[in-house]
């Protein structure tokens, strides 16, 4: 399996199973307004079999063989089914929140978004007949047709209805359950408008697992409110509930704030004042080179920060630990000196830790690294917490680096691996009015490209490409732009004039050592208020040069 694959299938087998523990958490709850659980139980697991639907079907995608022939079949058609059902469900959901049953009977809309629902339901029969959303070759491949669009806008226009009865209504409920519910209808549409041109990436299904997660925690508390209304003069309540709704504001911290990184330390420092606790850490595993990485930290007021100290540490000093996370998915140290002659027992008395519980972090079955707090002064004899948020932890690293992976998408030109137009045009934001000291700029065109797509076809036409992108990269690393077909642009801030017209010197040698002709302009200063005023001289003199070439080589066009 390709290993994007594997990663679709992985991240969306773990959303399935979010899923299905927010089902059973939910069934499992019986102060919960009776008809809100009943659809909110339909919209978890049918978004799970959704999720898991998708997870078979990127599985098995182009597998030979009679089992995968199925797979691929019936993964795909329960991936179309579902995610119209889901729709109904999430409108009936809405619908509890906002209206009462007899004002629901008479909405017109309301009930428009369950007709619309079931009619997609019903074409996606349809289409295991006829073809209309996709097909699957010989060699058990998808792919989409031409009518595709219509899955989507069926479901869209579903969305877009109920989002108008949830900003007609948000009176009625909450801010932060208005939000959260409308989270599914945003992120995913926003996500489909990406796929629709990218379908090789599962984003519709990561921002509806996403939106679930939110759902499912304003429902959690929701009900933690009320609990927190009936538990007063119960003391056993008050401590389960204490669990709950740090549990409840760990997994919206982690779900509440796009920048991973942050919500990650709001979540440390949830987990540390939970604990009463000296510090509270993340640790990386790469089994590669069998070291260990402290990637998070928070600490304590007056406690020293060790994060700095903690990089590289071989993997053979938690040797023990290794194992008790394999036995009992916990480690804890209720005394340091029970620990003497271990391989971490120096590591930890310098750092003055004397008690310590660590929980695995796990993907894929497999430990990625650990979660732990150092010198726990309240509840530390259970693990509890940290157990619970295990999944959600390892959930926010692998959105992290899906989000690392769109941020790259988005300012990379693919062809060429160069920052594309979306990054020039954010740096000459970013610079706009802003006093620059020695910066170059060249604008570069490639010549006769037009006349080796036509003699030698696009695929010689984007080697060219590539070849030069290859040279200004070599000579300008991570400051280079491709901003149109044959275009790309150098902005070159706090480089000495003599560096800069040297790297130029360069570019031009080897372009021609491989037969690359260009037409170039360029310019450098010492200081500039007007970033944006180089380009243009620089473009300026590019066309210039570009009109000699022309006049030169009797002009083709292109």
């Amino acid at each position: 399996m390709p290993d994007h694959h594997m990663a679709h299938t992985t991240v969306l087998m773990w959303g399935s199973l979010f899923c299905l523990l927010a089902a059973w958490c939910m069934g499992k709850d019986k102060n919960y307004n009776r008809e809100k659980k009943r659809w909110m139980l339909h919209m978890q697991l049918f978004t799970a079999l959704f999720l898991s639907s998708e997870a078979f079907a990127w599985a098995f995608d182009g597998r030979p063989g009679k089992t995968a022939w199925w797979m691929v079949r019936i993964s795909n058609f329960l991936l179309f089914l579902t995610s119209d059902l889901v729709l109904v469900f999430f409108n009936w959901y809405v619908g509890c929140h906002l209206m009462p049953p007899e004002e629901r009977k008479q909405n017109k809309r309301y009930r428009l978004v369950s007709y619309i629902g079931f009619f997609a339901a019903f074409l996606v029969v349809v289409s295991q007949f006829t073809h209309l959303y996709y097909t699957i070759d010989e060699t058990n491949l998808y792919h989409r047709t031409s009518t595709c669009l219509l899955a989507m806008v069926l479901p869209a226009s579903g969305m877009l209805l109920d989002f108008t009865l949830l900003v007609q209504y948000r009176k009625r409920i909450r801010r932060r359950d208005f939000l959260f519910m409308s989270s599914y209808i945003i992120l995913p549409t926003l996500a489909a408008l990406v796929q629709f041109f990218h379908y090789e990436a599962s984003l519709v299904s990561i921002a509806i697992s996403f939106s679930m997660v939110l759902i499912y925690v304003a429902a959690m508390e929701e009900q933690s409110e009320e609990l927190e209304k009936m538990s007063k003069s119960k003391a056993q309540t008050e401590e389960r509930l204490e669990i709950a709704t740090i549990l409840n504001r760990c997994v919206k911290a982690l779900s509440s704030s796009v920048n991973v990184d942050k919500a990650i330390h709001h979540l440390l420092e949830i987990i540390n004042d939970y604990f009463d606790a000296d510090r509270t850490y993340i640790f990386k595993l790469d089994t590669d080179q069998g070291i260990l990485t402290n990637t998070y930290e928070y600490v304590k007021d007056q406690v020293t920060e060790q994060q700095e100290n903690l990089q590289g540490i071989p993997v053979e000093v938690i040797s023990i630990w290794m194992q008790k996370f394999e036995e009992s998915n916990v480690y804890y140290i209720p005394d340091l000196e029970l620990e003497k002659g271990t391989p971490h027992y120096e590591i930890l008395k310098m750092q003055d830790i004397n008690r310590l519980l660590a929980v695995p972090l796990l993907r894929d079955e497999k430990i990625v690294g650990f979660m732990g707090v150092d010198n726990p002064r309240k509840h530390y004899s259970d693990e509890t917490l940290l157990a619970s948020l295990q999944f959600f932890v390892t959930d926010s690293l692998t959105r992290k680096r899906e989000q690392e992976k769109l941020k790259y998408l988005s300012y990379r030109d693919m062809l060429t691996e160069l920052f594309n137009r979306n990054k020039y045009i954010e740096v000459l934001e970013r610079y706009k009015n802003r006093h620059v000291e020695k910066v170059g700029v060249a604008f570069i065109d490639l010549n006769g490209l037009k006349k080796v797509n036509d003699q030698k076809g696009h695929e010689a036409g984007d080697e060219l490409i590539r070849n030069a992108a290859a040279v200004i990269k070599t000579s300008f690393p991570e400051k280079a732009f491709r901003i149109g077909g044959d275009e790309f642009v150098v902005i070159a801030v706090g480089m000495e004039e003599e560096e800069f017209f040297r790297k130029l010197k360069t570019v031009y040698a080897k372009m021609k050592e491989k037969e690359v002709s260009i037409s170039a302009g360029f310019v450098w200063k010492e200081e500039t208020m007007d970033l944006e005023a180089l380009t243009k001289t620089a473009d300026h003199q590019m066309y210039k040069e570009k009109e000699k070439y022309h006049r030169e080589n009797r002009y083709e066009p292109g």
